[in-house]
């Protein structure tokens, strides 16, 4: 580390606070669940340096949810300070774990559920996720 932190490594936190996410609060596991996300695009967009080392506050939301696809939105900040360092995400597709391919379900309810407490600011905000097409 260079006391600041890598490119890379803001890929990995982003990552990283999706699938806690999803882990933690839509009951998804990285071995066993039917449905899997697999990540279609991904972006990151840096305002500053965060540094190293030091500790930093994220925060996550949903873009937007779609048939059988979710628009996540990440924003590292370091801690104390209002500038945000880095804004980044992916577009996830879900699809069957054994075919890797999209299902009629498309987003499993389980996720999709929770995810919807995530839409605060996006165009989806207060929509019904079900009806939704991205």
């Amino acid at each position: 580390m260079f006391h600041h932190l890598n490119n890379p490594i803001y890929g990995v936190l982003i990552d990283s606070i999706i699938n806690s996410y999803l882990i933690q609060h839509c009951g998804y596991s990285t071995s066993s669940s039917k449905h899997i996300g697999l990540v279609a695009n991904s972006y990151c967009d840096y305002f500053g340096s965060a540094h190293y080392p030091g500790m930093l506050e994220v925060g996550l939301r949903v873009v937007k949810i779609g048939n059988s696809s979710v628009v996540y939105e990440v924003a590292i900040f370091q801690e104390g300070e209002e500038q945000v360092k880095a804004i980044g995400g992916f577009t996830q597709i879900w699809v069957d774990r054994k075919t890797n391919k999209v299902t009629k379900e498309g987003v499993p309810r389980s996720v999709r559920g929770p995810l919807g407490s995530l839409l605060k600011g996006s165009e989806q905000e207060g929509q019904k996720t079900e009806k939704a097409k991205l």
